[in-house]
């Protein structure tokens, strides 16, 4: 039984960092002391390693890495690779801190740019996101991969506005490794959240828009990483699929509601 581990002990800090962790052999340790460095600045957090049973022995090495730094730094092992969304879920679920957020394990966010994420969500936001479409947003790469990053967002881009006519999202990049919520929002959008795959991030968004949570976009330093985890041409027709299924669910869900419920009025919806 892939049960998840104890969580006792985290209750005493403020904010998660959640890592889902797959295939990071080559890197974890690195990941761990930057975790670790960026932790013993801000006491007030945590950090908890989803692995997402990787076949490459990332649990293995990473186990021995933070056996001795709880509760502070945790892992989750999932016996069995199930997606990004799955642990994600698992860990969004695992953590008991007022304000949860996540990143991704090679860590092309840098730790410190999670604090812009909590500034916003403590000043009242339900959901924080990193935008790295904004003209304030910094890349850090090298000149051989201008190509590859251009034609990238070029088809982010398109994807993204894609999306915005068939969900209610608003935001300008669904895919980017740096979000977060508080643990109110989790409690409302978590049960309803099936995701197993790299449709998580569209359908927190959706959900998110749908439930008309206030939603922050940040400007962001990233450290571009090629090759990425996600490919458009092999992830891209089951996200297309998945858009359309979900876009059909939260219609039904909305027919439903309106039966019952008062419709919301202009002062309560706070459009991003």
């Amino acid at each position: 039984m892939d049960e998840p581990q104890s969580t006792s002990g985290d209750e005493q800090f403020r904010c998660t960092l959640i890592l889902p962790t797959y295939d990071a052999t080559d890197f974890i340790e690195s990941t761990v002391t930057r975790v670790r460095d960026f932790l013993s600045q801000h006491p007030d957090w945590c950090a908890l390693f989803v692995v997402d049973g990787c076949p490459h022995g990332t649990g293995e090495k990473l186990q021995p890495l933070v056996a001795n730094l709880a509760p502070q730094i945790r892992m989750d092992n999932c016996l069995q690779n199930r997606g990004k969304g799955h642990v994600l879920r698992r860990g969004l679920d695992m953590a008991k801190t007022p304000f949860r957020i996540y990143t991704d394990v090679d860590l092309a966010y840098d730790p410190d740019e999670a604090l812009k994420i909590l500034a916003v969500l403590e000043n009242g936001a339900d959901l924080g996101v990193v935008n790295r479409a904004s003209p304030d947003s910094r890349f850090i790469m090298s000149p051989m991969d201008f190509p590859r990053i251009y034609k990238r967002h070029l088809m982010s881009r398109s994807f993204n506005w894609w999306l915005r006519r068939m969900l209610p999202i608003r935001i300008l990049d669904t895919q980017a490794g740096l979000k977060g919520l508080t643990a109110a929002a989790w409690e409302i959008i978590g049960p309803h959240m099936t995701s197993d795959g790299f449709f998580f991030d569209v359908e927190l968004l959706a959900r998110a828009g749908a439930a008309h949570m206030r939603i922050e976009e940040i400007p962001v330093l990233v450290r571009y990483v090629d090759p990425t985890t996600v490919k458009m041409v092999t992830h891209g027709w089951a996200m297309i699929k998945d858009t359309v299924r979900l876009r059909k669910s939260l219609r039904k869900a909305t027919s439903k509601v309106s039966v019952t419920v008062h419709p919301v009025t202009r002062a309560q919806v706070h459009r991003v």
